[in-house]
């Protein structure tokens, strides 16, 4: 579900107030080589391309109990694997995006592709939890050096029909990734066994990325006229300050106690504070900083950015939960998962793909029914997984499927109520804040709610089959309440009224 976006001229206004857009200089205009089309080909290359990144984490997601096993590493350490993806992955993309723009989209989609390929292959042969999650902060940075040059240069260099329909095909796609990644994960652990199914779909990702590379020269070179300034300061004082703030929350206790915790934790948000003072000085000076200032204080992108925190944070916890209780409590394997899950990933896709039809008669608070609808069937589904007693894990696949629906209704919205209300000069860094909130929701899900779902289980002592769904319960009800939460803000939006937001 990752989606980037760009503006279609980066060039920014020039505005002598305070704090007002900022001046992109005209010595910095480089007249690019005239790029050819893209072709339809080209088109399948760069989807192909974009396939390994949900895939990665819809695959581990579900392979997370079968690692932690292979390895003999504790669940905490499980979760700083799916954590470490997320987590760089989200630091990259804030200046990644710009990386492209100044020294060529497809030579980082090259650059990233093959990163990502060679990473995926050598965390196969991962002998211990360090080496495999430093593997996986490479994917991170990987994913995040492409992902956005997928659809910059979709924008940039196809046709006007061909570019209504590779972003149209861009957005599908992420969500087919994760449902695709989960069907690769379950088939090949139960061909392959535990040991040797987590590190084989390893592989299998990274065959996707060395075949994507191999058709990337269909792809037609292409730069911005007017890149914008990196702000390496600001993209490393964000980037590490995140992993100060997500590593600490993934490990808990076992990262030594609490006092190596709260210095981290502490430490991040130094650093935190350090890159928002840092933006604002960046804008006075009339810069444009990885994170503007003056594109938040636009009131619907500031709450629209607070939904996707929200949203993701869910998504990504509940995908974690509901493997480990499936596997744990209702004694299913990984195949058996990805059949649970199924009408939830195919619920999504159709919702996803009808979302106009829908939006045309539910209109501006689409989103608020959503959520408030998500809410209720996160609590349903406690209620059933008590009533089962591990027992009849099917009677859970309706709220399922109803589940797929209301997160569909609320993720594409949220996305377009960001775009639509940021100004047109800030179009790609909304893009890019929005898909770096995704994967930090991702990542902060599993450390926070994956934390509580495990650290509820672990308290009581009447084996998996009751623990397990008392953690689910707890996680979910948490859920539940940031459904809410996002209900509450996608209400003040629709009721400030736009046809943007519909």
């Amino acid at each position: 579900m990752t989606v980037t976006t760009v503006p279609a001229a980066h060039t920014a206004p020039t505005v002598p107030a305070p704090h007002a857009a900022p001046t992109v200089p005209a010595a910095h205009a480089v007249a690019p080589p005239p790029a050819r089309a893209l072709t339809g080909t080209g088109l399948a290359a760069l989807l192909v391309a974009f396939l390994p990144v949900n895939m990665t984490f819809g695959s581990v997601n579900l392979l997370e109990p079968a690692i932690t096993a292979d390895l003999g590493v504790t669940v905490s350490g499980g979760q700083l694997v799916l954590s470490a993806y997320t987590t760089a992955f989200a630091a990259t993309l804030v200046v990644a995006g710009r990386l492209g723009d100044r020294f060529g989209r497809r030579r980082l989609l090259s650059a990233g592709v093959a990163a990502f390929g060679v990473a995926s292959a050598l965390a196969a042969l991962a002998p211990n939890l360090v080496t495999l999650v430093v593997l996986r902060a490479v994917l991170g940075v990987a994913a995040g050096l492409f992902t956005p040059q997928v659809l910059s240069t979709i924008q940039s260099t196809a046709p006007e029909k061909l570019r209504s329909l590779g972003v149209t095909l861009f957005a599908a796609v992420g969500g087919i990734a994760t449902v695709a990644g989960q069907l690769l994960a379950g088939g090949v652990s139960q061909a392959a066994g535990d040991h040797w199914g987590w590190r084989l779909v390893q592989v299998f990702t990274g065959v996707i990325g060395a075949a994507a590379l191999l058709a990337l020269r269909t792809v037609p070179e292409s730069r911005s006229t007017a890149p914008l300034a990196l702000d390496l300061r600001g993209a490393a004082l964000l980037g590490t300050g995140l992993l100060l703030v997500v590593v600490p929350l993934t490990l808990g206790t076992s990262a030594g106690g609490p006092a190596p915790v709260l210095a981290m934790l502490a430490t991040g948000g130094v650093l935190l504070a350090a890159f928002a003072r840092s933006q604002r000085a960046a804008e006075r000076r009339g810069e444009l900083p990885v994170v503007p200032p003056s594109v938040l204080r636009t009131p619907a992108v500031r709450q629209g950015l607070i939904m996707t925190l929200l949203f993701f944070t869910g998504y990504g916890a509940f995908l974690y939960e509901f493997s480990a209780l499936a596997q744990g409590a209702f004694g299913v394997d990984a195949w058996g998962t990805v059949v649970l899950l199924l009408g939830f990933g195919a619920a999504f896709v159709v919702t996803a793909l009808a979302l106009p039809a829908v939006e045309r008669r539910t209109g501006r608070w689409t989103m608020t029914g959503a959520a408030i609808g998500q809410a209720a069937v996160l609590l349903l589904l406690v209620l059933t997984v008590h009533g089962s007693h591990g027992h009849t894990p099917w009677a859970l696949q309706p709220l399922l499927i109803v589940l797929g629906v209301t997160q569909a209704l609320m993720y594409g919205p949220v996305l377009r109520t960001v775009l639509s209300r940021t100004p047109t000069w800030a179009a790609g860094v909304a893009g890019g804040l929005f898909t770096t909130l995704q994967q930090l929701g991702l990542g902060l899900g599993v450390a926070l709610l994956g934390g509580l779902f495990h650290a509820v289980a672990d308290a009581a002592a009447d084996g998996p089959a009751a623990a397990l769904p008392r953690g689910f319960a707890a996680a979910v009800t948490a859920q539940a309440v940031l459904a809410l939460a996002f209900a509450f803000l996608a209400s003040r939006i629709a009721r400030a009224g736009s046809p943007d937001t519909v």
